[in-house]
């Protein structure tokens, strides 16, 4: 039995070795991947610019944070090619409510681990059960890095659902949004605020125009958004650039059933809307 015993251990500390030595391989390989790429202007933002525009420049991601935001563009910037950033902020990018996104959320977290200034750092933000949930991830966007031709930087253009707006669903996704269960209103996100003007500095010190676009929303989800959050995004946001499209839409079938999201229908007039802006401004 402990001769059994031995020779498992024996074979299990080489399996583990092994691992352990193509993790780091694979991994190195994965946090140098992004340089290579030599954007001078991107879309950058959560699902509602994934959805927005159609094109390889789009690197919009669902439920994407400033502060990841912010790090996708020091990697995208290692090569200081960088001269134009669009980046997609709607009123609820000021609530609370996305702070699980930026510290809590397990899917979303593990996708900017390699590009954070400090990664070792942030593994202080996980719990120790989940460092196994966060190793299997990286190894799984590391090997697509490699066996892929995409940047592995995530986001890129995502076809939204063929839908139409839902009066309910819109309600409830104000709700969610901008007010506690309690039926206060939801406190805004320092973290959000804080990151958007690391962003708007960094833009500057770097010689980046930095355009901010409010992305569509349908006419009765803007009009219940809390009149505060209309007012600190524009104290927030009086100091940029802005191409306004929170009224650009106007049908029914431009939207998914929250109102906040287009539709299918809606992508390609959105997408000729900014291909015109982007000539526009080159």
């Amino acid at each position: 039995m402990n001769r059994f015993l031995r020779k498992f251990a024996k074979y299990l500390f080489i399996v583990c070795f092994l691992v352990t030595v193509s993790f780091v391989i694979i991994f190195k390989y994965y946090q140098k991947h992004p340089f290579k790429y030599k954007y001078e202007r991107v879309f950058l933002g959560d699902s509602r610019m994934e959805y927005l525009y159609k094109n390889a420049n789009n690197l919009g991601c669902n439920s994407e944070g400033l502060k990841y935001t912010y790090y996708k563009i020091l990697a995208l910037n290692k090569n200081k090619k960088l001269k134009t950033i669009y980046l997609g902020l709607s009123h609820h990018s000021f609530s609370g409510y996305f702070n699980d996104y930026i510290s809590n959320e397990m899917e979303v977290i593990p996708r900017y681990f390699v590009i954070t200034p400090k990664p070792m750092q942030m593994l202080n933000e996980y719990h120790f059960l989940n460092l196994h949930f966060l190793f299997k991830k990286q190894f799984k966007r590391a090997w697509y890095s490699i066996t892929s031709k995409r940047n592995f930087i995530e986001g890129h253009f995502s076809y939204p659902f063929k839908s139409q707006v839902s009066i309910k669903k819109s309600a409830k996704r104000i709700k969610q949004q901008f007010f506690q269960k309690n039926g206060n209103l939801q406190p805004f996100s320092a973290e959000q605020i804080q990151y958007l003007n690391v962003i708007k500095y960094y833009c500057r010190d770097n010689n980046i125009h930095l355009i901010i676009v409010n992305t569509p929303v349908y006419e009765i989800y803007f009009e219940n958004i809390p009149q505060n959050y209309k007012q600190v995004y524009q104290q927030n946001t009086r100091d940029c650039e802005v191409i306004d499209m929170s009224h650009f839409l106007t049908n029914k079938t431009d939207f998914l059933p929250d109102g906040d999201h287009i539709s299918f229908t809606a992508y390609k007039k959105c997408t000729a809307f900014l291909d015109s802006i982007v000539q526009h401004n080159k």
